[in-house]
């Protein structure tokens, strides 16, 4: 393809001087270079004389250099005045393209330096794992679950994103709070112990305090609920409610603390919450579930579970291909 002045190929040259061009395309910068030496020396001293680092675009001062030096060299060789009044457009446009170029390049390197940063810890469907943060933090991540987190907590606050469920015992800092963003919420500590339930299909998120005080609230909102030791709060992220329960569910933690508290609890809803905890499939025999258990299981293992409930309610507990069958 043939270029002259009514046609410049100013993206074309900026992603060459950017060295963003294949090779059909660098032909092709090539051969309007031959047609237009002076010009693309003229853009290429513009090129130049951008920072690449740390560059901050000021359009107006570019513009105004280049003007600058375009309207100095037409005064030297005012024979040229034709060319050079298309290259002032000409000049004007490759500086927008250059800052544009810039631009990306330094969003697309910034990009790249908060995604090396950061660090994701996760588990899989039959596994809970315990991990210990930068700042000393512990973390119990149960099944299926994910962190976000910085290599270092700069600035001041220290935050994680939180996918899943998870139990954590924060160290003490109370220059730099401890922030969890899970699923359009927000849970703000100083040092504490608590668990956050955010799983997208649960359709909220709740967050059990076991030790010390937390502000709990929709993520971008100013109004809170603050929790304190056996209170629980709940959020619907989308209706971004919030609802503080002083008498929660003594179970929502279970996973974490292998603690089950039974008051006269059906078969059916003990089975369930064993499977939860020991991620093992637990059935239950129709004849056999709407018998009810009134009992606490501190730290216990699943089989000596069964045996007690064998022994309290009179049934079996059958081993199967599929897991547990009570009947």
């Amino acid at each position: 393809m043939k270029y002259n002045m009514e046609n410049i190929p100013y993206e074309l040259i900026a992603r060459y001087l950017a060295g963003e061009c294949n090779d059909n395309e660098k032909q092709q910068v090539l051969e309007w270079k031959l047609q237009n030496p002076e010009m693309m020396d003229e853009f290429t001293k513009m090129w130049a004389e951008i920072p690449s680092n740390e560059f901050t675009p000021d359009q107006e001062l570019a513009l105004q250099k280049v003007k600058y030096r375009i309207s100095t060299q037409k005064e030297k060789k005012a024979k040229r005045l034709p060319l050079f009044v298309g290259g002032i457009a000409a000049a004007v446009a490759i500086v927008f393209i250059l800052i544009n170029v810039i631009i990306k390049e330094t969003q697309d390197n910034t990009l790249q330096s908060n995604d090396t940063s950061w660090l994701t810890l996760s588990t899989d469907t039959d596994e809970i794992e315990e991990y210990l943060l930068p700042d000393g933090s512990k973390v119990w991540l149960n099944q299926s679950s994910s962190i976000q987190y910085p290599q270092v907590f700069e600035g001041n606050t220290r935050e994680i994103h939180l996918e899943g469920e998870a139990f954590f015992e924060i160290a003490p800092n109370a220059d730099k709070p401890f922030i969890i963003h899970a699923n359009n919420t927000q849970t703000r500590v100083v040092g504490t112990s608590f668990g956050v339930k955010a799983r997208k299909d649960n359709g909220e998120v709740i967050v059990t305090v076991s030790t010390g005080i937390i502000n709990f609230s929709a993520e971008g909102e100013t109004d809170h609920i603050q929790l304190v030791k056996g209170e629980q709060g709940i959020c619907n992220p989308k209706e971004r409610i919030l609802e503080k329960n002083t008498s929660p569910d003594p179970n929502l933690l279970a996973w974490k603390t292998k603690i089950l508290i039974f008051e006269q609890s059906s078969l059916t809803q003990v089975s369930k919450l064993l499977e939860e905890v020991y991620h093992t499939p637990v059935t239950v025999d129709s004849s056999v579930a709407d018998l009810r258990i009134t009992s606490t299981f501190d730290q216990m293992s699943l089989s000596e579970i069964l045996q007690i409930i064998e022994l309290t309610l009179n049934i079996h507990a059958e081993e199967t291909p599929d897991g547990i069958m009570l009947k």
